[in-house]
């Protein structure tokens, strides 16, 4: 597939995954079950609820690709989404951004790293499949 084909199916399962704004934890819940076998360690999820919520619920995910960690947290009030950047194994910037921006984010840190691993090729390949 070319790249403009590569960055087209992208922004069609970026679209998808955050049409519905209201259902954050849906979107996040699909990711975390399709990246899950390919990031493996570098996929953080705490899981868990409260009085009223469902002990699986998922509270905070953190994403490391490359030099990026990406945290969505769901759990208590509007869900809040960071990328932050890696150097050395310190954190050096972190930025809040909207649900959008940090899938688009991650979406992309996945695609430049699918270029030379079959597995996250895959595993994007099956959001990418999947959102449609």
């Amino acid at each position: 597939m070319s790249e403009a084909g590569d960055a087209l199916d992208l922004d069609l399962a970026v679209a998808s995954l955050a049409a519905d704004g209201r259902d954050t934890e849906l979107m996040v819940r699909l990711l975390v079950e399709r990246l899950a076998g390919a990031l493996g360690e570098r996929l953080r999820v705490e899981r868990g609820g409260g009085l009223l919520r469902r002990g699986d619920a998922i509270r905070r995910v953190a994403v490391r690709v490359g030099d990026d960690e990406l945290v969505a947290e769901l759990g208590g009030g509007a869900p809040r989404f960071t990328v932050g950047r890696i150097s050395g194994g310190v954190r050096i910037r972190t930025e809040r951004t909207d649900a959008a921006a940090w899938l688009r984010r991650l979406l992309d840190d996945l695609a430049a790293e699918a270029a030379h691993s079959a597995t996250t090729r895959q595993a994007l390949e099956a959001i990418v499949i999947g959102a449609g």
